[in-house]
């Protein structure tokens, strides 16, 4: 069941993905061909480039791509903004489909600076959105809540429904997967009462995306009608893959609720598609549902003709996963007749090496091959009986046969036993390791909390004695030079030095307190992370030409312990001042969100970047530290920088709650 789910969600994550694509085809490709052949060389003629894209993208990603390529080509030749971003939005998608999801960030990157340079929000709002998506096909749901949030806020300012409703349903598959499932529903249905007005694809890919949430909350019944309505309406949108994908949910369904009947009559339903499908694995996916429903209802000859006739339309394809799953369920049904154990031993097998081992071509050519042996041995053996003329020899062949089957079924358990058996012992020298490990990761880390908390601890002892001991000094010297003033009376170049001097005395009170604040801030103290790291950005923000944005999500829900509150409090200080004085940006971001037992960073900057790896060769005290810290907390730092595109740290922190 986990991975119909899987399956389900990576169908809803390409289906928004390509859902301005498929919202963009008109239906009428030789007519776009036609007009492309007199079109002048303006940014119509980009726009009816990127149309024919659209076109091609679901079937020819090649295609697609030299016209998205055509289009990107002549925008350069005319400085067409959008014409650029577009590509960038077309060309990810299609490297997402692929799984090339470092090359989609590239593109989406230089998208989201050309749009800031040219100062057109909507463009970079359409690339934040971008970057969530291809964050979710690379399971990475923070980074990706991260970008729809930066764009929900850039749409709302134009008030564009359909994108507001777009990422609302992109909030629903962040917060599904976190198995959060009633807040993903609270946003998709913000989503579809958006777009249930003009029900078109984007609506129907709300619908497809509750149902999903609907059937993790259980609510089956609410699930099956708003696949009546997905059924209906890409029946109206003339979409038959939507029809199709519909009725897969409900043999889904179905065969999860024990309703045999019903699967039978949904499986017979997608049966009739196929024609217009014209898909081999799909025809062989429908054949499936076929045999289990007839499985299930104990007609074991029908199940058995159709898994066969499926195995043969899945073959054609390559599709392993579904093979694997066929080898099952084909198992099954074997073993059912109770006429072939050896049979259904055999893709038993098969069905395990294509779970356990990785899906590649030699896997598949051994798997290819050992049916091809498999077939040839029972030919033979056919053979070899229908040639027989003696009885008493068919009987000696018949206990030959049955004593090799016999030794081989006991060889096969000796030989499953064995490897059970060392597995086991492998296992429990492996727990072994871990356990060491984990034990001495567990010295390591109090060891390295002992060490934060001893500097921390110094830093706090010697920043009061500051205040209060060199503080005060410097203060009562001030009051002494304050008196002597009133008592004595100056010449006029005596009196200019005094000043001078008395100056100097209140920079050095100034310059003091600065130290010991930064040291130990007195709010980190008194009011807690979340108000210290509030002034603190505030401070900055004002004293600095940089403008500095403060986010955080959970923070005030949480109590943690000092060494936790200290460290995130010295990795932002670290970071930020770095971006103070190094990266000439104009706009930075400081964003900590809190999910479960773990606390999420994220401090990005416009600037003019580095090369991370001089900078990995070469660090600073400060970065070093900063590294050091996360680490004795077990956290993780990512750094995504290119010059002149920009800075992003994102640091991950398990924390533990008091």
């Amino acid at each position: 069941m986990t991975r119909i789910l899987t399956d389900l969600y990576g169908l809803l994550v390409i289906f928004a993905l390509l859902s301005n694509i498929s919202n963009a085809q008109t239906g009428d490709l030789s007519l776009l061909l036609e007009n492309l052949k007199t079109s002048k060389p303006d940014t119509n003629k980009v726009k009816l480039l990127n149309k024919i894209g659209d076109e091609y993208a679901y079937n020819d990603i090649k295609t697609a791509r030299k016209y998205y390529k055509e289009g990107y080509d002549l925008s350069l030749k005319l400085d067409f903004l959008r014409g650029k971003i577009r590509y960038f939005s077309s060309e990810g998608e299609l490297l997402n489909l692929e799984g090339k999801y470092t090359q989609t960030m590239i593109l989406l990157r230089e998208g989201v600076r050309l749009s800031r340079e040219k100062k057109d929000k909507m463009r970079e709002g359409i690339m934040y959105e971008n970057m969530g998506n291809t964050f979710q096909m690379m399971q990475k749901v923070d980074s990706a809540a991260t970008y729809y949030f930066k764009a929900l806020p850039i749409f709302e300012s134009y008030r564009d429904s359909v994108k507001i409703a777009n990422v609302y349903s992109d909030l629903a598959n962040v917060f599904t997967q976190t198995d959060k499932q009633e807040t993903a529903l609270r946003y998709i249905n913000q989503a579809i009462g958006i777009s249930k007005t003009f029900e078109d694809g984007f609506y129907l890919s709300h619908l497809i995306n509750k149902e999903n949430i609907l059937w993790k909350l259980r609510r089956s019944q609410e699930a099956e009608a708003v696949n009546n309505q997905i059924v209906e309406l890409a029946k109206k949108l003339n979409d038959t893959v939507a029809v199709a994908d519909a009725l897969q949910n409900q043999c889904h369904h179905d065969e999860e609720r024990g309703q045999y009947k019903k699967l039978l009559e949904h499986a017979l339903a997608l049966q009739k598609l196929n024609p217009q499908l014209q898909s081999a694995d799909r025809t062989a996916r429908a054949l499936y549902w076929l045999s289990v429903a007839h499985f299930y209802l104990n007609n074991h000859a029908e199940a058995r003709r159709f898994i066969e006739n499926a195995l043969l339309d899945a073959k054609k394809v390559e599709n392993n996963e579904h093979l694997q799953q066929f080898y099952t369920h084909y198992a099954k049904v074997l073993l059912a007749d109770g006429v072939a154990p050896a049979e259904a031993e055999k893709y038993t097998i098969l069905a395990d090496s294509l779970q356990q081992l990785s899906l590649n071509q030699s896997i598949l050519k051994t798997t290819k091959e050992l049916e091809t042996k498999y077939e040839t041995e029972k030919k033979e053996l056919a053979f070899q009986r229908l040639s027989e003329e003696n009885q008493s020899r068919k009987r000696q062949v018949t206990l030959l046969l049955f004593s090799v089957v016999v030794l081989s079924g006991a060889f096969l358990f000796f030989a499953l036993w064995m490897r059970n058996r060392n597995r086991l012992r492998k296992q429990e020298v492996l727990l072994h390791e871990q356990a060491l490990k984990q034990l001495e990761s567990e010295k390591q880390l109090l060891a390295g909390r002992a060490v934060l908390q001893g500097q921390d601890e110094e830093r706090s002892r010697l920043a009061k004695d500051l205040h209060d001991g060199l503080g005060g000094i410097l203060s009562s010297v001030k009051y002494s030079f304050q008196h002597m003033k009133q008592s004595f009376i100056l010449q006029h170049e005596h009196a200019l030095a005094f000043e001078r001097s008395m100056s100097l005395l209140d920079e050095s009170l100034a310059e003091l307190r600065r130290v010991s604040h930064n040291m130990m801030p007195e709010s980190l103290a008194k009011l807690g992370l979340e108000e210290a790291l509030k002034n603190y950005i505030q401070t900055i923000d004002e004293n600095s030409e940089i403008g500095f944005t403060y986010q955080s999500f959970g923070l005030e829900e949480i109590e943690l312990e000092n060494i936790y509150k200290t460290t995130i409090f010295r990795v932002i200080q670290e970071l930020t001042t770095n971006i103070i004085r190094h990266s000439a940006a104009k706009e930075a971001l400081v964003q900590l969100m809190v999910k479960e037992n773990q606390i999420n960073i994220t401090i990005e900057d416009d600037g003019v970047g580095f090369d991370p790896q001089q900078v990995n060769k070469q660090k600073s005290m400060g970065l070093q530290n900063l590294y050091n810290r996360i680490e004795y907390l077990k956290g993780k730092v990512d750094l995504q920088t290119v010059l002149h595109g920009g800075c992003s740290y994102y640091i991950e922190i398990p924390l533990t709650q008091n």
